[in-house]
């Protein structure tokens, strides 16, 4: 909770799908530096599948006007 001028602002959170593991949890580890097929935890979200975002970030990284 944030506060401001004697008002109290409740600070909005967003979940997004994490973008590294794309949701489930887990990355690939390329077969060049594994040399057989193998699958690691996600650091970016902590294997939970999503992240957590503030207003800011949200808006800054969802926005439509944005180009890709």
């Amino acid at each position: 909770m944030v506060k401001q001028k004697g008002k109290a602002m409740t600070r909005v959170t967003h979940k997004a799908i994490c973008p590294a593991c794309k949701g489930n949890g887990f990355v690939r580890v390329p077969y060049e530096l594994a040399k057989e097929e193998q699958h690691a935890q996600c650091d970016v979200c902590k294997s939970q599948g999503e992240i957590k975002l503030d207003e800011k970030d949200f808006i800054d990284q969802y926005s439509p006007s944005k180009s890709n």
